[in-house]
């Protein structure tokens, strides 16, 4: 099994589809924000996990008489829903990351936001639309792994759109410029 799937920048993904890609259209790059940006939440997850470890070693250490008014099945029954509530909180961050994608195809450019497990937000621009192409890295981090946003201006309904967070932001704009120029080349 391959583990390009959980990379945030795959060229000619296999297997790769989305809602109203045309048949003769050809998925060139899918993009994710960077893995570095996963760190805030893996981090409050790892708190989450923890939390009741940390307690049960304060009550051992402390004797039962710490939490006097909860009897010790209800103890059991909210250590059940904490872990209950981290593992939610881990699989919808974890979903979020990976359902926020950015498609570049040879006919158009695809963002698609998943905010949760009920709400999503596509927005498309055709190549031929996009009429300049900038990125920015900003802060420490982002200069270190090299992340940043790519921001697209375009003659479309949307104007702009904005790939949030991608790695190697530079040839992002380099791609995107190149199949400009390429369609805008045929196109004269």
């Amino acid at each position: 099994m391959s583990f390009s799937i959980l990379k945030s920048f795959v060229e000619s993904p296999d297997h790769a589809c989305f809602d109203g890609e045309d048949k003769d259209e050809k998925i060139l790059y899918v993009l994710r924000k960077h893995l570095v940006t996963n760190v805030d939440w893996i981090f409050v997850s790892f708190l989450l996990f923890i939390t009741p470890l940390l307690v049960s070693r304060f009550v051992a250490l402390f004797g039962p008489s710490t939490f006097p008014h909860i009897p010790a099945n209800y103890l059991s029954v909210i250590i059940i829903f904490w872990y209950l509530f981290a593992f939610i909180y881990v699989f919808e961050s974890f979903l979020v990351w990976f359902f926020n994608v950015y498609i570049i195809t040879d006919k158009r450019i695809v963002d698609m936001d998943f905010h949760g497990l009920l709400y999503r937000n596509i927005s498309q621009a055709p190549i031929r639309n996009i009429e300049d192409v900038t990125y920015n890295i900003s802060g420490a981090l982002k200069v270190i792994f090299n992340y940043g946003d790519v921001l697209i201006q375009t003659a479309g309904e949307k104007v702009e759109f904005e790939f949030e967070e991608v790695g190697n932001p530079s040839k992002v704009v380099d791609i995107l410029s190149d199949l400009v120029s390429k369609l805008k080349g045929h196109s004269e």
